[in-house]
């Protein structure tokens, strides 16, 4: 019987520290920024993180999400891709987010690592990594698994 699974190229996993002066940094500071707005519109919750997100394809923005923004059951990544479903251009595009998506079903129904490969993002830079005493997070690690760059 033919073997019909494909083997996952991982992603790859980048950490940018310092302003290099490239134009491609400079892309990532400017979009991050419009993340980092989103956050600062969530309401505010003692128990969670404001996140933002911004989705976009090329240069072009196709979606943005924030924590709290319609549901409070539904995380920044969730809301953003839910918005963007009508999108074809949001396979293969890029997210922007303030912090690092969430891994696990004890932090959301779904986890936004699940909604960011099951929508094909192939993408994703993140502002923060989730803080271990919060929630032991392993969102850069499944998302790089699936062959998503970040």
């Amino acid at each position: 019987m033919p073997d019909d699974t494909q083997a996952v190229t991982p992603g790859t996993y980048t950490v940018i520290s310092t302003n290099d002066g490239t134009k491609q940094v400079e892309i990532h500071i400017e979009l991050m920024r419009l993340a980092i707005l989103q956050a600062e519109m969530a309401t505010p919750n003692a128990n969670a993180f404001n996140t933002g997100i911004i989705i976009v394809n090329g240069m072009t923005p196709i979606s943005e999400g924030r924590s709290r923004e319609s549901n409070l059951d539904k995380h920044a990544a969730e809301i953003a891709i839910i918005k963007a479903k009508h999108n074809r251009l949001l396979a293969g595009s890029t997210m922007y987010t303030t912090m690092e998506p969430c891994s696990s079903t004890a932090v959301s129904k779904v986890p936004c690592t699940s909604h960011i490969i099951g929508a094909g993002i192939r993408t994703v830079v993140i502002g923060v990594k989730e803080p271990e005493s919060f929630v032991n997070c392993k969102g850069v690690e499944t998302l790089c698994a699936a062959g998503i760059d970040v």
